[in-house]
């Protein structure tokens, strides 16, 4: 039997606490370290190391969401340093991570059914990249009933080239991802706006 595509993983029994709002980190991990140049006057990772801290200050859940390839050539597979959380990002006790071997960590996980059972209802969502993981988990979570604030400056892309040789700049993937989930019903925010209000 083949084994599962991604687990969720209990880190500290602390995390049975309940709270309305829960943070996502997604794959803040060594292979996307290039990725976090600044797109303001502060880089994501400087954002995200204040979200965090921010968070943990409160009753907040804290997931964390890494990404480890199945593709044999792939840098990010499980026991490799590029699979590593970043320094920033690294869980503590009673954070939970959840492992997955695709971009949206609702399939094949309990990561549903545990955010209902601690009570959330709204989803923080920060990490890389916001045309990739981070839409495609935004959206499903949209899609599954959930309040989405997608964290802007807590967020990164990397450039696309395109079949046409067209390149786009990073900061461009990053904005069009942001207007495209503002269109589909996500709240944009920053690390200061959201510190306000959750």
């Amino acid at each position: 039997m083949a084994p599962p595509r991604c687990q969720v993983l209990s880190l500290h029994p602390h995390e049975g606490r309940s709270a309305p709002s829960a943070l996502l980190v997604v794959a803040m991990q060594q292979v996307h370290a290039g990725l976090l140049t600044p797109l303001g006057t502060a880089g994501p990772t400087e954002s995200l190391t204040l979200l965090l801290k921010e968070w943990r200050g409160g009753e907040g859940c804290i997931v964390h969401v890494r990404h480890f390839s199945r593709k044999a050539d792939a840098s990010c597979r499980a026991g490799r340093p590029e699979a590593d959380f970043l320094p920033c990002a690294t869980p503590l006790p009673g954070e939970r991570v959840v492992t997955t071997h695709v971009d949206d960590p609702f399939v094949d996980t309990d990561l549903d059914t545990w955010l209902r059972r601690h009570g959330v209802a709204h989803l923080v969502v920060a990490g890389v990249t916001t045309t990739g993981a981070i839409m495609t988990l935004t959206r499903h979570a949209l899609t599954l009933g959930f309040d989405v604030t997608v964290v802007a400056d807590a967020c990164a892309d990397q450039a696309l080239i395109a079949h046409d040789g067209t390149r786009w700049e990073a900061s461009t993937m990053h904005e069009l991802g942001l207007a495209l989930l503002e269109r589909q019903g996500a709240e944009i925010s920053s690390v200061r706006d959201v510190h306000r209000t959750c």
